[in-house]
């Protein structure tokens, strides 16, 4: 029998660190700066906005794109 890992959806601007840290390509480091983002500049308006975020490039977004709510 095979394991499948369930995916859970994140929402970008509920999001705590632990939930973050799940997500592909994403560490502590870069799961910090999305907090960081959110507190200086506010929520996301789009999933889009994601890659404004230091760090964070459009392959983090296509790698999550199934998963990423606002």
């Amino acid at each position: 029998n095979e394991i499948v890992k369930i995916q859970k959806v994140i929402h970008l601007n509920k999001s705590t660190i632990d939930d973050l840290v799940t997500l592909k390509g994403i560490g502590h480091k870069k799961a910090q700066a999305i907090l960081m983002y959110r507190e200086q500049v506010g929520p996301f308006k789009s999933i889009d906005d994601l890659t404004k975020v230091k760090g964070i490039g459009d392959k983090v977004l296509m790698d999550n794109q199934g998963r990423l709510k606002i």
